[in-house]
């Protein structure tokens, strides 16, 4: 009984939600309002041309707060497109600061396209 006492007593305060969120995000975990959805599919593009699209697109995690150079390297990382390339075409439209955190579905090789999704 006393040991029990001395649980309650000493045991470790509960996380905050900052604390929480931040291990979710740890393990990869998003948040719905931070999905960006893909347009919805119409009738002329339900064919083999539709899946093509949909399947040249990676889903992509930006967090917040993160720099060009951790965005280029998950964008690598997925094998999305070269870091190098990326950063380069960034600082060349001058558009550093103007990368947004989200989830993303980006074309592979396209950089102006993902540069152009990542600003929206």
């Amino acid at each position: 009984m006393i040991a029990g006492f001395l649980l309650l007593l000493f045991s470790p305060s509960e996380p905050t939600k900052e604390e929480i969120i931040d291990k979710a995000r740890g393990y990869g975990m998003v948040f719905r309002e931070e999905v960006v959805p893909l347009a919805p599919v119409t009738e002329k593009e339900k064919g083999n041309d539709s899946l093509a699209q949909t399947s040249n697109k990676i889903l992509v995690t930006i967090p917040d707060g993160a720099s060009l150079e951790k965005i280029s390297a998950i964008l690598e990382g997925k094998g999305v497109i070269k870091a190098a390339v990326f950063e380069a075409e960034v600082h060349s439209q001058g558009v550093e600061q103007n990368l947004k955190a989200g989830s993303y579905y980006l074309p592979k090789g396209n950089v102006k396209e993902i540069i152009k999704l990542l600003t929206k």
